[in-house]
């Protein structure tokens, strides 16, 4: 039972980190929800999971490629090094630059528009490939059928509920979006650096370079 937990669990815990902080894909679900209803921002949330289900899966299979040449992990460790140190940089950048955090000014049927908005987002298919082999490199979950499609439920499952999240306290947030989006800037860059020096450290012991 634990061996499938575990999969659903990192997958709900990394789309929530990174849906966490405010941007255009969950600042959509807000101002679809302030305009239509909580109904269409539910129905937004749904169509960007959808996407990101997609995307999640496409980034496992790619994984799972890995699991017949665990050899390339070691490579894997070196690029989630410069992945995870250039995120670093990139969000203690935003942090810096304060900027005001605005929706998507774009229109049309909420479940439509939530599957294009989110697959607008081209990092998440590197993200979920790179933590995904990250975790299986530490013995964290599994990746061999079927845990991945427990992996790829718990992105799934992790996303529809952030932003959810959003859609149901759309006002609270609005109000206080370039707040969090300053403090979470510096939370996630302070996060990836971590993963960084976690990585090169265990790649440097491990003999791996």
């Amino acid at each position: 039972m634990m061996n499938y937990f575990s999969p659903l669990f990192w997958g709900f815990l990394l789309t929530t980190v990174g849906i966490a902080l405010p941007g255009m894909v969950n600042m959509t679900s807000v101002s679809v929800s302030i305009k239509q209803g909580m109904g269409a921002g539910l129905r937004y949330s749904a169509g960007a999971s959808a996407t990101i289900f997609l995307q999640a899966y496409i980034a496992v299979a790619f994984a799972g490629y890995l699991s017949l040449h665990p050899e390339i992990f070691t490579y894997i460790r070196a690029v989630s090094v410069a992945i995870f140190l250039a995120l670093a940089f990139f969000f203690f950048y935003q942090a810096l630059r304060s900027q005001e955090v605005k929706a998507s000014p774009r229109k049309g049927r909420p479940l439509l528009l939530g599957a294009a908005v989110a697959g607008m987002n081209a990092l998440n298919i590197p993200y979920f490939f790179t933590m995904g082999a990250v975790l299986k490199s530490e013995g964290l979950i599994g990746l061999s059928p079927p845990l991945h499609l427990f992996f790829v439920s718990g992105i799934t499952l992790g996303a529809f509920t952030m932003l959810a999240a959003y859609a149901n306290f759309a006002q609270f947030i609005l109000k206080r979006a370039n707040y969090l989006a300053r403090n979470l800037n510096y939370f996630l860059s302070g996060l990836f650096l971590v993963l960084a020096v976690v990585q090169g450290v265990q790649l440097y012991w491990g003999g791996g370079m």
